[in-house]
């Protein structure tokens, strides 16, 4: 039998183990060696601050995801107005030929003035303004980088009164009237409006390039961060497992051995 000191002892030897097994055990369950700062200050610090850029680059990206579809939106609806407008351009220059049928050529550039004047408003499935009334917002995708996703409304359709809606509105009534210096002017007008509309589709697709190029870099770094963490803070595995178990082994044969030495009793010592 252990008595007195080497009794306390043993107990405390085997409470010792038996808590560097239960650390192993949620090192390996939870696959995280650094379960307090204490355990490894600047480890510590350095998963902190990595952490810090993960969530900033969570933000980032949710930014850049959302100009991405935005960016996306105003290119559809950039190839919507080009077709409108290469349409147009056709109307007209039907009307100005023998026997185009002006009224109808008319109607149609009304129709698609009507069309143009929604294309101005439209929004995304978020409420935004495809075309921004105004300067576009600029979204934060990273460590000081700003992107815009958008044109503004004024870059693609103009100004004023002299929007591309109002110059087909003004082609419908210069073919009504049978004007045909009024026709040649807004044929000449409408030209000059698909120009405008073609640089606007080559900006956006500039726009769109840079945003793509955000996501691929937010990804990158995305990974990089994950990696690191791993590494600093995961457990590792294949020392911890075969450490548990050795530990284990350890204590089971401690505790075998001090309820055997236990069991004998006075009489056993005497004898």
């Amino acid at each position: 039998m252990l008595i007195g000191p080497r009794m306390h002892l043993e107990i405390a030897a085997q409470g010792r183990l038996a808590r560097e097994i239960a650390r192993l055990s949620t090192e390996i369950s939870g696959e995280k060696r650094i379960l307090a700062p204490s355990d490894d200050p600047l480890a510590s610090a350095r998963v902190a601050a990595i952490a810090r850029d993960q969530t900033d680059q969570t933000i980032w990206k949710a930014n850049a995801q959302a100009a991405a579809a935005l960016a996306q939106r105003a290119d559809t609806a950039l190839a919507d107005i080009h077709a409108m407008m290469d349409r147009a351009a056709e109307l007209v220059t039907s009307a100005r030929s023998p026997g185009g049928d002006k009224a109808v050529a008319a109607a149609e550039l009304n129709a698609l003035a009507a069309e143009m004047r929604l294309a101005m408003a439209a929004e995304d499935s978020r409420g935004q303004a495809v075309f921004a009334d105004g300067e576009p917002l600029a979204a934060p995708v990273g460590s000081g980088a700003l992107l815009a996703a958008n044109p503004s409304r004024a870059s693609v359709f103009g100004t004023g009164g002299d929007t591309l809606a109002d110059r087909l509105e003004a082609a419908a009534v210069a073919i009504g009237g049978s004007d045909d210096a009024a026709i040649a002017a807004s044929l000449d007008a409408i030209q000059a409006g698909q120009a405008r509309v073609t640089d606007a589709r080559g900006a956006q697709g500039v726009r769109a390039a840079r945003i793509d190029a955000a996501l691929d870099r937010l990804a990158a770094q995305a990974t990089a961060a994950t990696e690191e963490r791993v590494a600093i803070e995961a457990t590792d595995l294949t020392r911890a497992i075969p450490e548990l178990q050795a530990k284990q082994l350890t204590l089971e044969a401690a505790q075998a051995a001090f309820t055997r030495i236990n069991r004998r009793t006075l009489f056993d010592l005497l004898g």
